[in-house]
């Protein structure tokens, strides 16, 4: 236990509340003095305006660019007001001001245009001219990366219809509901369930089309037919027993064994693709604006698709 409060010790505790309280008030008058200063500059400000000729007087203007980009206590939209004009109007009056933050690509020092400006936080600060011609840059290599994934894609792989068939038979056997899979949820986005079903069905609709028989070699874009064996091969053995039966009519080969070749087939053109692909569309490559409009015409590919799952 203490020796209990002596009179001294409440003396300091009173002294100390009574320079809070005193404190309180000083601030509490400082707060009064900072409004009415407020007050004043913008009354000062819209005298100006008045007696200014133009809104682009320069004395006006340079008191408004001071006042903005010093005095940020003072709210940028009364500024404004008090000037006769909306915000985007002041800010075009006073124009920019340095930030002291330079280019990481030329060095220049970079403007501020508002209060609120801050440097990208997406990547190196840049000024307006490297920033597009930054942004060119990507575009050209993303449009360069999009050609080169089209051709890999679009590289034909050749195998008996009937060997198509058998890959196609097994994935339509599975219909993405059965799995209970619904269209645009996060499992088929992730797993690409639908999109692995229409693919198998197109193949399957191109077989019938071109009435090919079971022997007669068929192309089918690289891109489709990954999906495809990728497809057959996770179906396949979910069900042995049913791979089984549904291939029993259309060959006596193991599901494994059919779909092993088939992918076997499709590294050697990738491969083969890859390697041509880099000679006809290097990455320095300039895509002409033909080029580029069918890429946005043609949209996504499947191998898009699969790029965006793998």
């Amino acid at each position: 236990m203490g020796a209990g409060i002596q009179r001294e010790d409440l003396a300091r505790a009173e002294e100390t509340i009574r320079d809070f309280t005193d404190a309180e008030l000083a601030v509490s008058e400082a707060q009064r003095r900072l409004e009415g200063s407020k007050r004043l500059v913008l009354e000062r400000v819209a005298e100006l305006r008045v007696l200014a000729a133009a809104v682009h007087d320069p004395n006006l203007v340079g008191v408004l660019r001071h006042v903005y980009w010093q005095q940020r206590g003072i709210s940028a939209k009364s500024l404004a007001e008090a000037a006769g004009l909306s915000l985007q109007e002041m800010l075009a009056v006073i124009g920019p001001c340095p930030s002291g933050v330079p280019c990481s690509a030329c060095g220049i020092d970079l403007l501020r245009t508002s209060r609120s400006w801050a440097p990208s936080r997406y990547g190196p600060p840049l000024c307006k001219l490297c920033e597009t011609r930054q942004r060119e840059v990507n575009s050209r290599e993303r449009h360069v990366k999009e050609l080169q994934a089209r051709f890999i894609g679009g590289a034909p792989v050749q195998a008996t219809a009937q060997e198509w068939q058998a890959a196609a038979t097994i994935v339509l056997a599975y219909p993405p509901l059965s799995q209970g899979s619904e269209p645009g949820s996060e499992e088929d986005r992730k797993e690409g369930i639908w999109l692995s079903w229409e693919n198998a069905r197109k193949v399957r609709d191109q077989l019938i089309s071109a009435a090919s028989t079971e022997n007669v070699p068929f192309d089918i874009p690289a891109a489709s037919a990954r999906m495809l064996i990728e497809s057959a091969f996770k179906m396949a053995g979910w069900d042995t027993a049913r791979t089984r039966d549904l291939l029993d009519p259309i060959t006596a080969e193991t599901a494994h064994a059919l779909l092993t070749r088939l992918n076997r087939s499709l590294q050697a053109v990738v491969a083969a693709a890859q390697q041509r692909v880099t000679q006809i569309y290097p990455d320095t490559y300039e895509p002409n604006d033909q080029e580029i409009r069918s890429l946005w015409n043609d949209g996504p590919t499947w191998w898009d698709h699969l790029h965006q799952r793998t």
